[in-house]
């Protein structure tokens, strides 16, 4: 079986280039994620009966389609944040090392001196190039000639003074998001009053979202309209609720009641969040009891992602 070959990149590669090149990918796929982002946000305003020009809402059944496709997208575009977040910083991270300057050449020998200049004759055939002569003075302001061909590079010279600042670019789109998790099989004493889930593990946060030093509150800096995730899973089914915390008041729609004895808590919501407000997960029971969370994978998660203003 023969050797593979492979296509001779010209020009060639460089280490600064191939990292610029990551870093502009990396780029392309955070505006293609907005533009995602974009049109899960009109799907949720057709079920909200809010787009503009619908003339018809939507029925059930097809607010249970939204739903399940905007669960499943904001699903993925979490994974792939957390993987674009990972590839930038390894780029960031990697060096480049420039090359070493080559040597000067050496001078040419000096030129004769010129005559008076002559008036223009016609353009003739390039010739080849010779060597550089002493600066004679400057003529008066001929005819442009053909352009000869590019010498060779020179030695760089001394930087010189900073221009002035050019005007400011456009703003690109920025995803502003944070995900928690608990995965070290805590024990938990759970209380009337709610008892706070620790989320230590596994922290990707954005610099506009902050989390308290026991890991149990979340700040954001920047207000919006907020995609909140969090699930909860522990060793035993009991009858317990969860809830989100917001304030210190229960967000009314994040609540799943201690009616049933369960195992898995899960629950997905819109909400707009202001800066500087409390967030937390907690758990809640009616009578005081132990609940442990599971240790072999997620115990306990929260994410969250800013959608708009």
């Amino acid at each position: 079986m023969p050797m593979p070959t492979f296509p001779q990149i010209d020009p060639p590669l460089t280490r600064e280039g191939s990292i610029n090149g990551i870093i502009s990918s990396i780029a392309a796929e955070e505006l293609s994620l907005s533009h995602i982002l974009n049109t899960q946000g009109e799907k949720l305003q057709y079920v909200l009966g809010t787009l503009p020009g619908l003339e018809k809402a939507a029925d059930l059944k097809e607010v249970m389609k939204v739903n399940k496709s905007v669960q499943d997208t904001m699903s993925d575009v979490m994974e792939q944040q957390m993987l674009l977040t990972a590839k930038l910083s390894a780029a960031m991270k990697a060096p480049v090392y420039p090359g070493p300057t080559g040597p000067t050449g050496p001078t040419g020998p000096e030129g004769p001196a010129e005559g008076p200049t002559g008036p223009t004759g016609p353009v003739g055939a390039e010739g080849p190039a010779g060597a550089t002569g002493a600066t004679g003075p400057t003529g008066p302001q001929g005819q442009p000639g053909a352009a000869g061909a590019t010498g060779a590079a020179g030695a760089t010279g001394a930087t010189g003074p900073e221009g002035p600042a050019g005007p400011a670019g456009a703003v690109g789109p920025s995803l502003i998001s944070a995900y928690a998790a608990n995965t070290r099989g805590s024990n938990l004493q759970v209380s009337t009053g709610g008892t706070p889930i620790p989320l230590p593990d596994a922290q990707l946060l954005s610099p506009e979202i902050t989390v308290s030093p026991d890991n149990t509150v979340f700040t954001v800096s920047k207000s919006g309209i907020y995609l909140i995730t969090y699930h909860v899973n522990i060793t035993a089914a009991l009858k317990m609720g969860t809830r989100l915390m917001y304030n210190n008041t229960r967000m009314e729609d994040s609540v799943i009641a201690p009616l049933a004895s369960l195992s898995s808590f899960e629950c997905r919501i819109l909400r707009t969040l202001h800066a500087g407000i409390p967030l937390s997960l907690q758990m809640y029971t009616d009578t005081i009891g132990g609940a442990t969370l599971m240790g072999d994978g997620v115990g306990a998660s929260l994410s969250l992602v800013r959608l708009s203003d």
